[in-house]
């Protein structure tokens, strides 16, 4: 049974190309829900047809948050969504309102939830930046950022020590917060209650919803969308960039690839994605979660609606 002094909270989650955003403007309608995007790309401003963000005809349907909040040369952090997720829920919680988490990054949604944990989270895309730079240039020269960054921690640790330097940038730009401080992030709020709907597919359908996607992308001018990032003096550092649907087309700009290939790498990369997130759904959710197909929608309203109104899962009902 639902806590009735915590406020309740609906969480669409999925992988991408999964059909999430068609399912979260129905439910907004339906429920009179705005929509809390839970996606690490969509945050990115300029970026619109390769993160696959809201038509616009979506947006006038539901209204939308943390979409297009900072430049591609920004990071944004899981912690920073926990942080801006969280205050704009209690916000529209103040107001009469209810948010639904919509979205794909799942370790955004296991900030919020559950709070920081202490290992922190990993990526690989900007660790081999670091180990980059550091067999260019040595190890020194990143130390300089992390004693800028969390010099309590630069103090515990030798410059020379690339693997422990390079851990702590990485943790402190996928979460915005020092290695020192981690520990005092790691408590989920006490005022939430989440129901989680997952959205799956059978994996061929999702593997082809996802090339006719990257399809459509170079249709609608994927490239053209590139070239203006770049105009903009967004580059292969800039965080933005390092997304799937992107970064690709570096190779094309350095004659290493032309743009049909560069596409199927995208196609290649996405499914790649999609497979990563179907794991993390599969083995991080908690045993309450609802696995159900967006062609099911009665059955996920009904989920919310009851959930919403302060009933048990119908899954409950039913064990």
């Amino acid at each position: 049974m639902p806590d009735q002094s915590r406020i309740r909270v609906p969480v669409l989650l999925g992988p991408t190309a999964c059909g999430k955003t068609a399912v979260a403007v129905r439910l907004a309608a339906h429920l009179g829900l705005d929509v809390i995007s839970c996606d690490s790309r969509q945050v990115y401003r300029y970026m619109d047809i390769g993160t696959a963000k809201p038509e616009a005809e979506q947006l006038r349907a539901a209204k939308h948050w943390l979409i297009d909040i900072v430049d591609p040369s920004e990071y944004y952090s899981a912690f920073g969504f926990a942080r801006d997720a969280g205050a704009l829920i209690r916000t529209l919680h103040e107001q009469g309102r209810a948010a639904l988490v919509c979205g794909g990054t799942g370790f955004y949604f296991r900030c919020l939830s559950e709070g920081l944990g202490p290992q922190g989270p990993a990526d690989a895309a900007l660790r081999e930046r670091y180990y980059k730079k550091v067999e260019q240039q040595g190890s020194e020269s990143i130390f300089g950022e992390l004693e800028a960054l969390d010099p309590q921690y630069a103090r515990r640790i030798h410059p020379s020590d690339a693997r422990r330097v390079v851990r702590a940038l990485e943790i402190y730009h996928t979460t915005g917060i020092a290695v020192s401080d981690l520990k005092q992030h790691t408590r989920p709020p006490e005022d939430f209650e989440f129901r989680i709907v997952a959205l799956t597919l059978p994996r061929a359908e999702l593997y082809r919803r996802i090339n006719d996607r990257v399809t459509g992308m170079a249709r609608r001018g994927l490239w053209d969308e590139f070239q203006g990032l770049r105009d903009r003096g967004f580059n292969e550092e800039s965080p933005g960039m390092l997304c799937v649907g992107y970064h690709e087309l570096f190779d094309v700009e350095k004659g290493e690839a032309s743009l049909p290939d560069a596409l199927e790498k995208v196609k290649r990369n996405t499914r790649r994605y999609a497979k990563k997130q179907l794991t993390w759904l599969r083995h991080q959710l908690p045993a309450s979660a609802r696995f159900m197909e967006p062609g099911g929608y009665e059955g996920i309203r009904s989920e919310f609606e009851r959930f919403l109104a302060g009933a048990p899962s119908a899954a409950s009902d039913q064990s």
